[in-house]
C-alpha cells in the first residue's frame, strides 16, 4: 500500500518541519483549535495532496495535529502520499488509481465509510476515483479545499505536464467528469475564496451548477481572503469543514 500514516516516518525531521511551519504560518490562521470536541465513532479520513505537493509538507501534520485535538484517533487518519515533492505532475486519472485503491483498504480496516479532505488537484484525483471508478462506495463525504473544479487559467503555465492539461479550463478531462452527474451517496462540499491565487477566475474551484444540483448533498463554501496554500492549514477553514465530516 502506498498511504502512510502520519507521523510514522522520520519523525525527528518532520517534527522540526511542523514547528518551522507552525511559527511561520501562525500570522494567516494557525492556532490550536479552541474547545472542539468529537463525541462518538468518526469515520476513518484520507487526506490527499495536490499538484507538485506530497503528504510530506508540513500542512498535513498540521491538519493530522488538530484532527487528534478534537477528537480522532491517530489509527482514524491517514495521509496518501502520491510521490516526492515537486514530482507529483501527473493527471488525476493516474492519481485516482491509487486514492480508490487506498480507498477501499481504509474502508476494509475500519469496516466504515471513509472521509475525504483533499487540497487542490488532490479534489480531482478524489473526484474521479469517487465518480468514475466506483470508490463511491467507500466514501461518506468528499472535503475540497481550493480545488480547480472548473479548471484554472494557472494551468496554462504547466501545460507541459499532464496534471497541468487536465485542469485547464474546459480540458477532455473537465468535460468528462463534469458530466451533470456528482455521485448520490457522497457528500461534498467545496470550499473556495477569493484570495487563492492559483484558481483563475476564483469561482473556478465551485462545484459546477450542474453537478451541485445533481444532488441535495453538494454545496460550495465561500471562506474570504485565504490563499491557496493557506486554505489547507488555515483555522478557520478547518473549523469551517469540520462540521461537515461524518
Amino acid at each position: 500500500m502506498a498511504h502512510d500514516r502520519t507521523f510514522d516516518r522520520e519523525t525527528t525531521r518532520r517534527t522540526f518541519l511542523t514547528g518551522l511551519a507552525t511559527a511561520g504560518v501562525s500570522a494567516v490562521g494557525v492556532g490550536s483549535v479552541g474547545g472542539a470536541t468529537t463525541e462518538g465513532d468518526r469515520n476513518p479520513i484520507l487526506m490527499v495532496h495536490g499538484f507538485l505537493d506530497s503528504g510530506e509538507t508540513p500542512w498535513w501534520d498540521l491538519t493530522t495535529h488538530r484532527l487528534k485535538e478534537i477528537g480522532y484517533d491517530q489509527e482514524q487518519l491517514y495521509v496518501l502520499s502520491l510521490g516526492a515533492l515537486a514530482t507529483t505532475f501527473d493527471s488525476p486519472e493516474v492519481y485516482a488509481e491509487e486514492v480508490t485503491t487506498t480507498l477501499e483498504s481504509i474502508s476494509a480496516s475500519h469496516d466504515s465509510a471513509v472521509d475525504i479532505i483533499a487540497h487542490s488537484m488532490g479534489g480531482l484525483d478524489s473526484r474521479w476515483a469517487i465518480e468514475k471508478m466506483g470508490a463511491h462506495e467507500y466514501v461518506d463525504s468528499l472535503i475540497t479545499l481550493g480545488t480547480p473544479h472548473q479548471g484554472t487559467y494557472i494551468a496554462y503555465l504547466a501545460y507541459i505536464t499532464p496534471g497541468g492539461r487536465t485542469m485547464v479550463p474546459n480540458s477532455e478531462f473537465l468535460q468528462e467528469l463534469n458530466d451533470g452527474q456528482l455521485a448520490e451517496d457522497v457528500e461534498y462540499t467545496a470550499i473556495w475564496s477569493n484570495f487563492d491565487a492559483l484558481i483563475t477566475p476564483d469561482e473556478f474551484a465551485t462545484l459546477p451548477d450542474a453537478e451541485s444540483n445533481s444532488v441535495s448533498t453538494a454545496q460550495n463554501v465561500f471562506i474570504p481572503y485565504k490563499g491557496h496554500i493557506q486554505l489547507s492549514f488555515d483555522t478557520e477553514v478547518f473549523e469551517t469543514y469540520t462540521s461537515y465530516l461524518g
